[in-house]
């Protein structure tokens, strides 16, 4: 790295705050019973798409994105475009909301930004020194979190003034957007064909470029993962709703309350990947499972917090694992490019989410179509937790050692 490309701290700040508002697509679940309620001709499947829509519109963008970017496109400007569409797109449907169609109009643009922002982890791994790669990674993943527990809370109060006053938090987004503008360096291009290291710190040779299958396993288990996880979701307003056990503002500190065990528990990825070794994915699957069950069979708000708290914690340490195996087993040309695939199937399953529900009400039958979809979560969970554990999912190295040891 030249003199001139030299980073400071606000350069690394401004590196890191992509991540702040990269989930802003999900940032109303809390609100989503109140926009139902609000728009009682409306179908509840139409309404519930103020959630699923954006990260179906960001699906395509992330996947041309990651071809293109540091190419095509500069990361720059997927960065500060991105994140002006979120700002200006996300607050929209406060001022403009004479029909649904206006308002999903408005969340498909915003989707579009959010998929410009598929790229924050590829921007850590072209702008920080390999060393460090991992924990601005971890950093990032706390951010991102972070953001969503706040929106949650913020949503939650913002709800009870009216179902139009939540759009303003993406509003927010002008502070990381001004930080962008002065202070996000493009990362020197790199040259993409030669011998390189990857993220674990393992070589691979140029010439290896066959994929292995784990990745394949990963991209799935990131669809079903999240489809069968989200309704917990954008479906605890109407859970909690239709059981008369607390208010929007409950809801949204629940919400909180996943997103920051999820991120203190990514504080500490290190140790308990170190801890569970190749079994990591299956315990993580036993947490959501837990979690889901408690949630559906004790309707009780400090029981639902803990439950919320279990799947915050087994979920996100799951989709941080599939980046880090990733790393381990993609080569250095296509390890960008797979990481990005990886947060496009996150969207992808956030968008199938819908039909989960829909699927899962038409064969349980429940009260509402939210705890029909936890009957689904938990079945799916527990499946994937006997397929994590039966399969050598894990890179090859944790189960070589284990022979070796």
């Amino acid at each position: 790295m030249d003199k001139r490309n030299k980073m400071t701290m606000l350069n690394y700040i401004a590196v890191l705050s992509i991540f702040l508002f990269s989930g802003a697509g999900t940032f109303m679940n809390a609100a989503v019973q109140t926009m139902i309620d609000a728009w009682p001709n409306v179908p509840v499947s139409t309404v519930r798409m103020v959630v699923s829509l954006p990260p179906l519109i960001a699906l395509p963008v992330i996947l041309y994105v990651g071809t293109a970017v540091g190419n095509k496109l500069s990361y720059r400007f997927c960065a500060i475009v991105g994140t002006a569409s979120v700002v200006v797109a996300g607050v929209a449907p406060y001022f403009f909301y004479s029909n649904w169609g206006l308002v999903l109009a408005f969340r498909a643009l915003l989707g579009a930004g959010v998929g410009l922002l598929g790229i924050r982890n590829s921007l850590v791994l072209a702008s920080v020194p390999e060393d460090k790669r991992a924990s601005y990674i971890g950093y990032g993943t706390v951010l991102f979190n972070g953001s969503a527990m706040l929106a949650n809370l913020v949503v939650g109060v913002l709800a009870d003034y009216s179902w139009r006053h939540p759009f303003l938090f993406d509003g927010l987004a002008i502070i990381p957007l001004v930080i962008m503008i002065f202070f996000l360096k493009e990362p020197e291009k790199v040259d993409r064909t030669s011998k390189k290291g990857n993220a674990a710190g393992t070589t691979v040779e140029a010439g290896k470029e066959r994929t292995s299958w784990r990745i394949y396993y990963y991209y799935a288990m990131q669809v079903v993962t999240t489809a069968a996880l989200y309704p917990l979701l954008s479906g605890l307003s109407t859970y909690i709703a239709g059981n008369k056990i607390g208010s929007v503002l409950v809801v949204g500190t629940i919400l909180a309350v996943y997103q920051l065990a999820g991120a203190l528990s990514n504080m500490v990825l290190n140790p308990i990947q170190k801890f569970f070794k190749q079994y990591t994915i299956g315990v993580m699957c036993i947490l959501v499972a837990v979690g889901t069950a408690l949630i559906l069979f004790v309707p009780k708000i400090p029981v639902i917090f803990v439950g919320a708290a279990l799947a915050g914690i087994g979920w996100n340490i799951m989709v941080s694992m599939f980046q880090v195996y990733n790393g381990q087993v993609a080569s250095p040309q296509k390890m960008a490019f797979s990481s990005t695939v990886l947060v496009a199937m996150m969207r992808l399953g956030i968008f199938a989410s819908t039909y989960f529900i829909t699927v899962c009400h038409s064969v349980f039958h429940r009260s509402t179509d939210a705890e029909s979809a936890f009957i689904g979560c938990l079945i799916i969970y527990v499946i994937l937790t006997v397929i994590a554990f039966v399969c050598k999912v894990a890179p090859e190295k944790y189960y070589s050692q284990k022979t070796n040891s």
